[in-house]
């Protein structure tokens, strides 16, 4: 496969979200909105960015944290999936269970454990391990963004790290495949199957924090959906926090038109084969004409879900972004959800510039707190 070359806003150490104190210029603003419009404006050409091994990710100083990339197996005891009114998904999703079963499943299954200094007394070994630290060890599962093209980058790592820093916990992160080369469903398999090993290794439901943001929200609460379909009356996760959720794909919310001119996502209707959604989608020979019906189908779309089935949530979304209004809408759905709405913020800058990410770890921290009952 032709691979498309990589961005420079995608592994820009100056640009790298959630982490640094810098101030977001126009400059930089403008920077970053003309290369996303450039890139995302249309996906229909994007033959999938270059691969790369794990030799060439980034060194972090061991009084900063550390991380370590794992592979990991299907566990042998997870069961076939059972998907509530939904045939289509259904039948994805267990002819992927039957190639991971009989190891013909193309790409594999890899997850990324990252610890700041300050977390962990303890040996590196034992830090980076794949199994709790003790009993009652509370982790965060985060999913990363990225459109659905792109899921750990290069500089994420240090993201990982403040984060873990910040909560105060280990932080567990499936690299889930990407299209175009594996579209829907192979993330929700993918991220379903590290929850699975992180159960089979020892962690409790109750002692996970789930994190999603942009397309890794949509991916997080899709998941959720299929534990609760699977594992029904049982406990998936202890809460769930999803930053600027890309949950309607859609794109049917007035501000994906109405922010064009604040935020750095391109509009390109869903109908098109350049959008997200249908890149993520993939080829629909075989699916019916009406593809915005099918984009509906709740596992797509988690506006659409019976919330009933999702645990404590806090949604943070920019005014700006032109996912504010599926966001709104989504958490109007669901009267116990916290939603926080930065005024003047749009996707961008959600993890740009020290003031707006100390709201935004610290809007984190006492969700973190409030569900797990811990002043920590």
């Amino acid at each position: 496969m032709v691979s498309t070359p990589v961005p420079d806003f995608v592994n820009c150490t100056s640009t790298m979200p959630g982490v640094g104190d810098a101030i977001v210029t126009d400059d930089e603003f403008s920077m970053a909105k003309t290369a996303s419009h450039a890139f995302l404006g249309n996906l229909a050409d994007h033959k999938g960015f270059p691969g790369r091994s794990d030799s060439d990710e980034l060194a972090i100083p061991a009084k900063v944290g550390s991380y370590r990339i794992f592979d990991f197996a299907m566990p042998a005891s997870q069961q076939p999936y059972k998907v509530d009114d939904d045939t289509l998904t259904m039948e994805r999703l267990n002819a992927l269970h039957t190639q991971d079963r009989a190891k013909t499943l193309q790409g594999r299954h890899s997850m990324v454990v990252a610890v700041s200094a300050d977390v962990v007394s303890t040996t590196e070994k034992e830090a980076l391990d794949d199994k709790p630290m003790h009993e009652n060890e509370r982790i965060v599962l985060y999913l990363a963004g990225g459109a659905f093209i792109v899921c750990d980058t290069i500089h994420s790592k240090w993201m990982y790290i403040r984060m873990s820093q910040e909560l105060g916990m280990r932080v567990f992160v499936p690299r889930y495949q990407v299209a175009p080369l594996y579209v829907y469903p192979r993330p929700l398999h993918d991220v379903y199957t590290a929850y699975q090993h992180l159960l089979g290794r020892g962690f409790r439901p109750q002692n996970i924090l789930m994190i999603g943001i942009s397309a890794g929200a949509n991916i997080c609460l899709s998941v959720l959906q299929l534990l609760a379909m699977n594992n029904k009356n049982s406990p998936s996760v202890a809460g769930c926090i999803v930053c600027e959720p890309f949950i309607d794909l859609t794109m049917s919310h007035s501000s994906w038109q109405g922010n064009q001119d604040k935020c750095v996502l391109p509009y390109v209707p869903c109908a098109e084969p350049g959008s997200i959604s249908r890149v993520y989608f993939g080829p629909t020979d075989g699916v019916a004409a009406d593809i915005l019906g099918v984009l509906r189908l709740p596992l797509l779309s988690p506006l659409f879900a019976d919330v009933t089935v999702f645990p404590p949530m806090q949604i943070q979304v920019g005014e700006d972004d032109v996912l504010h209004d599926e966001a709104k809408a989504f958490a109007a759905r669901i009267p116990t959800a916290e939603l926080i709405v930065y005024p003047g913020i749009n996707h961008y800058t959600l993890l740009r510039g020290r003031a707006q990410l100390d709201l935004y770890y610290g809007n984190m921290r006492k969700f973190s707190n409030k569900v797990f009952g811990s002043d920590n």
